[in-house]
């Protein structure tokens, strides 16, 4: 089976698009983390002045890690607020929307943003998206966008060992979640339910076992099935009760015991081949799945 091309999104240019704005160096940023339609960047910076822009992504700004309300000017679409911004409030302003900030003393945020092309697709499918509009919001509370981005944000920090579909599903949740939020009179959005049909989900399987070594993300198995990202994750996980990457890595691990059973390998090439990023993120995930160390899966099959 030939592996997919994932197709070339805008989101790749938004680092060098926030460091232009920015005026401070994030501390950690997906940028090298290969996710499709999804972009994190994480800062802590001075009192500064963020000037009017315009971005092609859909972008959440969210307050985090404040000891104290922070007093900030925000101007979104030409409407201008002054107020105090508390740990986990969110400015959310729509892709092509001017936006400038004032921030009045240091302080922590996370810079989220989605790329518009993965919303309309889930809203071509779910909803009627000539009636989606998305409007600036000044500041919000949202517990969910606020754990996807701190879970991210964790991701990054632990060096992206769960790789491309970890991020790539969080991209589709919060793609249809900003729909929910936004679509008229909440009408809610369409789920498709069954499952994946057989010859898809095989077809799936088939390319998982094939590309298991590889960074694989979610954006290339939904092209597999030709479907969107976020209902090709909610099919999958009606049809093997576990999401496609809790698959991946569940797959990955059965790898690794055959080739540690073979023992031509050493733990550090098997995690390599198998698609881990080293040897202890096989290490966490062989001790969790299967209750002992890889090391101890080896002496134990030298017995049998």
């Amino acid at each position: 089976m030939t592996r997919k091309q994932d197709p070339t999104v805008r989101i790749a240019q938004m680092k060098n698009l926030a460091d232009k704005i920015v005026p401070v160096a994030p501390v950690v940023s997906s940028h090298q983390a290969g996710w499709n339609n999804i972009f994190l960047a994480y800062y802590q910076q001075p009192a500064c002045e963020i000037p009017k822009h315009y971005l092609s992504q859909h972008t959440f700004t969210i307050c985090s890690e404040l000891g104290n309300p922070s007093l900030i000017e925000c101007c979104l679409d030409e409407r201008l607020k002054r107020y105090y911004f508390q740990g986990g409030d969110i400015i959310f302003c729509p892709a092509l929307v001017g936006k400038s900030l004032v921030w009045k003393q240091r302080n922590s945020c996370i810079l989220l943003a989605l790329e518009p092309q993965l919303v309309e697709q889930v809203a071509y499918e779910s909803l009627d998206p000539k009636h989606i509009e998305f409007t600036p919001q000044f500041k919000i509370v949202d517990p969910l966008i606020q754990h996807l981005a701190y879970a991210l944000k964790s991701e990054l920090e632990s060096g992206c060992l769960s790789g491309r579909l970890y991020g790539e599903s969080a991209a589709a949740m919060l793609a249809v979640h900003l729909l929910k939020i936004n679509s008229p009179l909440g009408k809610p959005i369409q789920e498709y339910r069954g499952g994946l049909p057989t010859h898809k989900l095989a077809q799936v399987v088939e390319y998982i076992d094939e590309y298991l070594a590889q960074n694989i993300g979610l954006s290339e198995l939904a092209q597999v099935v030709d479907m969107s990202q976020y209902h090709f994750a909610r099919l999958f996980k009606q049809s093997v009760g576990i999401t496609p990457h809790q698959y991946l890595i569940r797959q990955r691990v059965e790898r690794a015991k055959q080739l540690l059973r073979q023992r031509d390998l050493s733990i550090a090439d098997v995690a390599v081949q198998c698609g881990f990023a080293n040897q202890g993120h096989l290490g966490y995930h062989f001790k969790r799945l299967v209750n002992t160390t890889p090391k101890a899966f080896v002496n134990s099959s030298k017995n049998l």
